[in-house]
């Protein structure tokens, strides 16, 4: 299922209960089908704006790391030629103690901090959690309730045990025939 960043609305524009005994019924869902379009385009203005103020500070975060790159560049360029092949002796052990690099980005799919303007709202328009904190001290394990409910890391980690459970249940699998090949193999040759 997409995920819906942005929604125009209204979405029905001549969607209206109908008033009985109304004398100038076909004026009155015009004038309502007229309201709606008006509110369609302030709805449609509101997400144009949160667009270009997206596009804004994605343009400014981007010129600012392309400017803390350039500094690093320039930094670098001067280092790189104030060294001299014939004098600097670099051993290849120096090169093998050196740590591999290593991302200091969370790897998660939606970080909090880099999260829309649209789909936080979306966000706050959902309803809570449910109290299951109150079930938790009937927990016998000791585990915060809540947590199997709202963690999202819960599922790829249950994912992950299940997956490990199958390789093992696999492995199993190959042992037993293993020794079934060899016992039926022993039986033959033993004849």
């Amino acid at each position: 299922m997409p995920l819906i960043k942005r929604e125009v609305v209204p979405i029905f524009l001549s969607r209206q209960l109908n008033t009985k005994g109304a004398q100038y019924e076909l004026e009155s869902v015009t004038n309502k089908t007229l309201s709606n379009i008006v509110l369609q385009l302030s709805s449609l203005s509101k997400h144009a704006e949160d667009i270009f103020g997206e596009l804004y500070n994605e343009a400014d975060s981007l010129c600012k790391r392309s400017c803390g790159l350039q500094e690093r560049i320039d930094k670098l360029s001067n280092k790189v030629t104030k060294l001299d092949a014939t004098k600097d002796d670099v051993s290849l052990l120096q090169f093998m103690e050196l740590k591999p690099y290593s991302s200091p980005m969370d790897m998660e799919p939606t970080p909090l901090t880099t999260k829309p303007t649209a789909v936080e709202e979306a966000y706050n328009l959902c309803q809570p959690p449910p109290y299951l904190s109150l079930l938790t001290q009937y927990r016998e394990d000791g585990k915060e309730a809540l947590k199997f409910y709202t963690d999202p890391k819960y599922f790829f980690e249950l994912w992950c045990k299940e997956m490990q459970k199958n390789i093992h249940d696999i492995k199993q699998k190959r042992r037993k025939k293993v020794c079934y090949f060899t016992y039926h193999y022993d039986l033959c040759k033993g004849r």
